[in-house]
């Protein structure tokens, strides 16, 4: 089984490396169902299958769990972690064994990490051709991104099935998990096994990424905030004719994986898998709304709202430069960038604000956005380790309390003091270091975001994000997430099968809403010829297996 596997990763890892700067890296590729990459973390996704009999999570006996105790081991363990690197730690280092947290870490517990760093942009890459070679780490972050599903990646020898071993090893993960059942359904498969050790927020995050808009700008032009499509025609014509600007409006993702959804949560359509209002599953891309949304951006980018290269911007966030050199007025990003733009840039009067996406009419209930979170991605420990007791014994001190304080703030008196509430306060360290920026200290110092499973406080984001930024996450999240899709569990066949038939559709989608919003393709005579052809490509069976999913998911 595993040679054939290694084949399939060796194919998917050079699909990837030709066709990620294309494609915008969409999640969708990878067969897993649902899910946003958060600033704090990323909503899990992956597609599994097999069965639990027998574990304590299953409903047998239970486990006797092991008192965690520092350190870990009393000689020296050396454990070896395939991690996605921080984009604001890799600024500033290279190797994570130079971060004073995890330096501090080490102190504490006696094991010692050989770090297998991964840029973003190679990270899918680089996990097919370690899953190819089966030369595994110890511990591997993006469980999800196995080809057939999570179960499928411990059915085929290379992920260790860890539901007997987190209730044995992991008392304080464990008792997080079970505190609350969304987060306890989400952290395990169909079959009822736990595939890996999952990041868990102290509290829920609402949507970190939306629609942000010059406020100096409509000031100048005498405009009100936009509400409705039509009012942001009237302030994107505005920017244009009376301001001069370049490109009244950014789009992200070619105009297609746009996580915050600004212009497409108007006409309650995402770019991927979706729920529709009577609770079934849907391809966004293949609905009416979508079209209402390519007839909308195509309308702007004929009258040269949009930018006209919007077609090569394939971030998933506005391009620094076009926001502080005043080329664009409204786009999709961070709430904790509006201070950096404005900081940067030489135009003093520069005032960005958050503003929620349009509507067709104001009134119009939506459905779409970047969804609320409660744990990140999974992390699993490799079938070939040789101390999963000591490799989950040190995830799991990052759960506790103690554990939990150091990975977020850092060390009492260094990176933080207690206020007279008992509530940690950042150091000048952090909040004001002469040599970074303030997410920079925090991934220099503390443990950075996104990859390493813990307790994660993302409220310590918030440190210094100007109160009217922190604003946004009221903004955004003032509509409802209710039609995104939950992270699903596929079997190895369905993701197998699914996948066959939702990487050229994928491909093809976006190729064509990029040709209708240019006018390359005719969206009025064209449309019906788009989704037909994606019919024609078996849509309609990929639709069967993700609702299949989603139905076994609403029985957990």
């Amino acid at each position: 089984m595993k040679n054939s596997k290694k084949w399939t990763a060796l194919v998917l890892a050079a699909m990837m490396a030709a066709s990620f700067t294309s494609c915008g890296g969409n999640s969708g590729s990878t067969g897993s169902t649902g899910g946003d990459a958060s600033s704090a973390a990323a909503s899990s996704e992956g597609s599994s299958e097999g069965s639990s009999e027998g574990s304590s999570e299953g409903g047998s006996e239970a486990v006797e769990a092991e008192e965690l105790t520092l350190p870990l081991s009393e000689d020296t363990v050396t454990l070896t972690y395939f991690i996605n690197t921080d984009g604001n730690a890799s600024i500033v280092k290279t190797d994570y064994n130079d971060n004073e947290f995890f330096q501090e870490l080490e102190k504490r517990t006696n094991v010692h990490i050989d770090w297998q760093m991964n840029s973003p942009a190679d990270f899918q890459t680089n996990f097919n051709l370690m899953i190819a070679s089966n030369q595994m780490t110890d511990i591997i972050y993006g469980a999800q991104y196995y080809t057939d599903g999570m179960d499928a990646g411990i059915d085929d020898g290379y992920f260790m099935d860890l539901t007997d071993l987190i209730p044995k090893y992991m008392p304080n993960y464990s008792a997080l998990r079970n505190s609350e059942d969304r987060i306890r359904v989400a952290t395990m498969t169909d079959s009822g096994r736990l595939p890996g050790v999952y990041l868990i927020l102290t509290e829920p995050q609402g949507p970190w990424m939306g629609l942000q808009i010059r406020k100096d700008w409509l000031d100048k032009v005498g405009m009100d905030v936009p509400v409705t499509f039509d009012d942001w025609t009237n302030v994107l014509t505005a920017f244009k004719d009376q301001l001069g600007v370049y490109a009244p409006l950014s789009l992200n993702g070619n105009g297609f994986t746009d996580l915050g959804r600004a212009m497409m949560s108007g006409f309650n359509v995402d770019y991927t898998w979706q729920l529709t209002g009577d609770g079934s599953v849907a391809y966004g891309p293949s609905l009416d709304g979508w079209r209402e949304y390519i007839t909308q951006m195509h309308d702007w980018y004929a009258a040269g709202l949009i930018d006209p290269d919007f077609m090569s911007a394939n971030s998933f966030m506005v391009d620094m430069t076009m926001v502080i050199t005043g080329k664009t007025g409204a786009w999709c990003s961070m709430y904790t960038m509006p201070s950096l733009y404005e900081s940067s840039s030489e135009d003093k009067e520069m005032n960005i604000v958050p503003v929620a996406s349009p509507r067709k009419q104001a009134g119009d209930e939506i459905h779409i956005r970047m969804k609320t979170n409660d744990i990140g991605n999974p992390t699993a420990i490799s079938a070939n380790c040789k101390n999963p007791e000591i490799a989950l014994k040190w995830l799991d001190y990052l759960y506790s309390e103690e554990g939990a304080m150091l990975a977020n703030y850092g060390v009492e008196g260094d990176t933080y003091t207690l206020n007279d509430s008992g509530e940690p306060v950042f150091t000048d360290k952090v909040l004001n270091n002469p040599d970074y920026s303030f997410s920079q200290a925090q991934a220099s110092f503390l443990c950075p975001p996104s990859s390493i499973p813990n307790h994660y406080d993302w409220t310590r984001e918030l440190g210094s994000v100007p109160e009217k930024d922190v604003a946004s996450y009221d903004v955004w999240g003032s509509v409802k997430d209710d039609w995104i899709m939950p992270s699903l569990s596929l079997t190895s066949d369905e993701a197998v099968e699914r996948a066959g038939i939702m990487t050229d559709i994928q491909t093809y989608a976006q190729e064509q809403t990029t040709a209708m919003i240019t006018g390359i393709q005719d969206v009025e005579t064209y449309w019906d010829t788009y989704v037909e052809t994606m019919k024609s490509m078996n849509l309609d069976r990929a639709v069967e297996i993700t609702q299949a999913a989603y139905d076994r998911y609403l029985n957990r």
